[in-house]
Order: C-alpha cells, then sequence, then structure tokens
C-alpha cells in the first residue's frame, strides 16, 4: 500500500470523530460508566454523579447522538442505557491511559463510604467485582502473587504461572478470557475506594466463578452483590 493509501486509510471517518468528540468530556464519560452498571433516569445520574439534571440532559442528547446511549422506557419513567458492546471497549482503552482519565468522586461516592451501604461493600461494575470485596480480592491476588502490575505505560495486570494453576484449580475460564477482543486483565479505578479493582476479561472470568460457585449472589434489584460466603476461603482454595 502506498504512503497516500495508508494515509487516507488512517484519515478518521465523521462518525469516529463524532465519537471521540462525545467522549472528550470527564462527566460524559461518567455517565457511561454509569450506564454500564445498569440502566438509569436523568435523576438517578444527576444524584450519583453530582451534576444537575440539565447538564445531564445535554450530556445524555450528545451521547445519543453517537449511538453509545439509547433510552428506554420503564414505566411511566424515561430511562438511558449504554450499548455496552461498543462502550465497554472505549472507557478500557480510556481507563488504561491512567488515573487522570478518571472524574474526581463524587459526593456521592463519599456518602456510600460513610454509610457502608451494601453497594460500597460489593457490586458489580460492568461485569467484574468491585467495591471493598472487588478492591480487597485484588490486593489478596496481588499479595499472592497470582497476578502482577504490566510494566508498560498501559495500567494492568499479568497472570503469573502460579495465577494461571490457582485459578484454574478455582474453576476460572482463563483461556477464553484470554481469546476474548477485551483487554485481558486492567486496573478498574473503583468508584467509592478510590483504588483499583480487576476489569477486564479476566475480572468478569472471576466474578462468573464466584457466583457459579455460590460465593456472591446478585440481590433482587441494582448492582449490589451480596458475599454468602468468605472470600478468603476462596482464595485459600
Amino acid at each position: 500500500m502506498s504512503t497516500p493509501d495508508i494515509l487516507r486509510a488512517m484519515t478518521p471517518t465523521p462518525d469516529a470523530v463524532l465519537v471521540a468528540t462525545a467522549l472528550a468530556d470527564a462527566s460524559r464519560l461518567a455517565i457511561l460508566a454509569a450506564l454500564l452498571e445498569g440502566e438509569a433516569t436523568v435523576n438517578e445520574l444527576a444524584s450519583r454523579l453530582d451534576l444537575t439534571q440539565p447538564r445531564v440532559s445535554t450530556h445524555l442528547a450528545r451521547l445519543r447522538a453517537t449511538g453509545l446511549v439509547v433510552p428506554m422506557a420503564i414505566g411511566r419513567h424515561r430511562a438511558y442505557a449504554a450499548d455496552a458492546a461498543r462502550v465497554k471497549p472505549l472507557l478500557d482503552a480510556l481507563y488504561a491511559t491512567g488515573p487522570a482519565a478518571v472524574a474526581r468522586p463524587s459526593r456521592h461516592a463519599g456518602r456510600e463510604r460513610r454509610r457502608d451501604t451494601p453497594l460500597r461493600r460489593a457490586r458489580t461494575c460492568y461485569d467484574h467485582l468491585a467495591g471493598v470485596a472487588g478492591v480487597g480480592l485484588l490486593e489478596a491476588m496481588e499479595k499472592r502473587r497470582w497476578i502482577t502490575p504490566r510494566t508498560t505505560d498501559r495500567p494492568g495486570y499479568e497472570l503469573t504461572t502460579a495465577g494461571q494453576r490457582a485459578l484454574a484449580r478455582r474453576e476460572v475460564d482463563v483461556e477464553s478470557a484470554r481469546a476474548s477482543r477485551r483487554r485481558f486483565a486492567t486496573a478498574c479505578l473503583d468508584w467509592t475506594e478510590r483504588r483499583p479493582h480487576l476489569g477486564g476479561a479476566l475480572g468478569a472470568a472471576v466474578l462468573e466463578a464466584l457466583r457459579a460457585r455460590g460465593y456472591v449472589r446478585r440481590r433482587p434489584r441494582g448492582r449490589a452483590v451480596k458475599v454468602t460466603k468468605p472470600l478468603a476461603r476462596w482464595l485459600a482454595g
């Protein structure tokens, strides 16, 4: 391929520019992250993210124009949901650039911490474990040298040989996680704890293994999950 052909191939399409522009705002990134955890109304997003309702509505309009979020009816209310197949890879890539890409904690996160709510203690973030339980699990896996920080400029983790064996014994589908088109193991900055929990395809596989073996159970509503057996027991094997 000639140099002009290569340059033409690298030229952003109008759709790509529209998406990139929509993502160039910390509040819109926070809205997308919140919607990946579950659909929400404008009022719910405003309360959680410490934004005014008009601002949330304006940001949602920009995101709807890109197709990244879609409206949905819940009874008499209108809620919004993220197109997870498109949004997850985009946010994974942005969060991989480091903590500067993530907004400061909101007052809502501070209230969850002060009240030590079930949502703070254990919840889902996308499809991996977050909150106190998720942060503690990641730190325990690091202490056991199952994973080590990646030594590149993209924050994340490498699975060690010992970690591969340990997770296989606990029925974590590591091979499927490696085959996924998602990033394998990311450092996802926790909304309430402001320390990382394990994200990416491996984080999703770990949560699924915990759920399958009865260590965590989803609550009837919302993102909070119930830890039904000590995670220390799962770690001990």
